[in-house]
């Protein structure tokens, strides 16, 4: 055996076959695991009305809450609309030319939502890339009509009776 230079270091531990068998580890008894902690059932007759009108009141600021959200994505949703159709009408107006590619891809994008427009009314023009839109205008107000309907809707949804839906 070779000679430890720091004897008051725990490197010199007796053997196991030293210590008493009643000492060993392997021969104690496991503890037994404590019993998991009874889980209530809310049974109907435990919910007092308190807690189930807290917990309405709690669903319902959470709805409100999502309707509200969805609401505003709607309004930023109709204002992006509306700036590019706006966008698309002056860039149209004063003949911007479409091989452009900040002008063609406008006009590329917005075409999709003025599809159901596009034979409304005959657009005059002066010059072949220079033209007044009234297809666009219509689109315009059709669309923000539509928008503003839905977002009264959402709001009338979500205030109680009592409230005026500003």
């Amino acid at each position: 055996m070779r000679n430890n230079p720091y004897p008051d270091e725990p490197t010199s531990v007796q053997p196991t076959e030293a210590i008493p068998r009643a000492e060993r580890m392997e021969d104690l008894q496991p503890r037994p695991a404590p019993p998991p902690p009874p889980v209530p059932q809310p049974t109907p007759e435990g919910i007092s009305s308190v807690d189930s009108e807290e917990l309405h009141q709690e669903e319902a600021r959470t709805v409100r809450y999502a309707i509200g959200k969805l609401n505003d994505f709607l309004q930023w949703f109709v204002v992006v609309l509306e700036v590019t159709l706006a966008i698309r009408f002056v860039l149209k107006l004063i003949g911007a030319d479409p091989t452009n590619m900040f002008a063609g891809f406008l006009y590329s994008l917005t075409s999709v939502v003025l599809f159901p427009f596009s034979t409304i009314v005959h657009s005059p023009s002066l010059h072949p890339n220079q033209a007044f839109e009234w297809s666009t205008l219509i689109a315009m107000i059709i669309y923000y009509l539509i928008f503003w309907a839905i977002r009264r809707f959402l709001r009338i949804i979500i205030s109680s009776p009592e409230e005026a839906a500003s």
